[in-house]
């Protein structure tokens, strides 16, 4: 039983140095091991060809690049992504994740993008330009967002929603009101502005953004060499004209100097 004790001892040290997350473990491997939750259009979502891609996707390419290591991609639910992080399951979430005090209380951090929610609403709608034109209407969010969030947000400020209805990934929110099942989706900027692109004869963004927060690459907080090496990467990345370049190419317009 000793010997036993012994083995099973040594084991969890040696799996301990060389799990996902850790830069030497990752530059050993080749691999950089990124979680997503392929359901957001344009930052990560599958081709018609079941390929992962996206702007966060050819972002976190160019970072592995950097470290001269291979992107391998893991797709996640959304409900269950830091979870998978914190359990080793991968090395880092680069998936459209707002910061917040919740999340940064579990990992850390490395900020790449700012940007607001959005009222997306069909043509055929009442316009939705603040918070109060909510009123009596249903709305649709993504569960265990900041949109969702931002929509309880509202609804204790004395915003009096008809319904809230909530769906697991972006997609399912345009659905549904393409089918009547709701008034209006509160979403990321760029979700919106994406779907809305792409059907631009049913849907619109209505009025400007709001709550803007800031956007991160999540890594464990014992991950700090990884931590600086991606912190390293994303300065690289705007310092040479790439992250420009990949902005442009999947939200159609330069980022502005606040998009961080």
């Amino acid at each position: 039983m000793k010997f036993l004790i012994m083995i099973s001892a040594s084991f969890l040290f040696f799996f301990n140095t060389v799990t996902a997350g850790d830069l030497d473990g990752v530059l050993k491997a080749k691999k950089l091991k990124i979680a997503v939750d392929s359901t957001y259009p344009p930052m990560e979502f599958e081709s018609a060809e079941g390929l992962v891609i996206g702007l966060d996707i050819d972002l976190a390419r160019e970072i592995a690049s950097l470290l001269k290591v291979e992107a391998e991609f893991i797709v996640m639910p959304w409900d269950g992504i830091l979870a998978g992080l914190k359990s080793n399951r991968y090395d880092i979430i680069m998936s459209s994740m707002n910061i917040t005090p919740e999340r940064s209380a579990q990992v850390n951090f490395v900020p790449y993008l700012k940007m607001g929610q959005v009222f997306v609403v069909k043509k055929s709608s009442k316009p939705v330009t603040k918070p109060s034109d909510l009123n009596g209407r249903t709305v649709a969010v993504q569960v265990d967002t900041t949109s969702f969030s931002a929509v309880e947000g509202m609804i204790k400020s004395g915003v009096k929603l008809k319904s809230l209805k909530t769906f697991p990934g972006a997609t399912e929110t345009f659905s549904a009101i393409k089918a009547n099942q709701a008034d209006v989706i509160v979403t990321d900027e760029a979700v919106g502005k994406y779907y809305a692109g792409l059907d631009s004869k049913t849907f619109m963004v209505s009025g400007n953004a709001v709550a803007p927060e800031v956007i991160g690459i999540a890594v464990k907080k014992s991950d700090t060499k990884l931590h600086s090496a991606i912190t390293n990467a994303i300065v690289k990345l705007k310092a040479n004209g790439t992250y420009t370049r990949l902005y442009k190419k999947w939200l159609n317009e330069e980022p502005a100097k606040s998009s961080f």
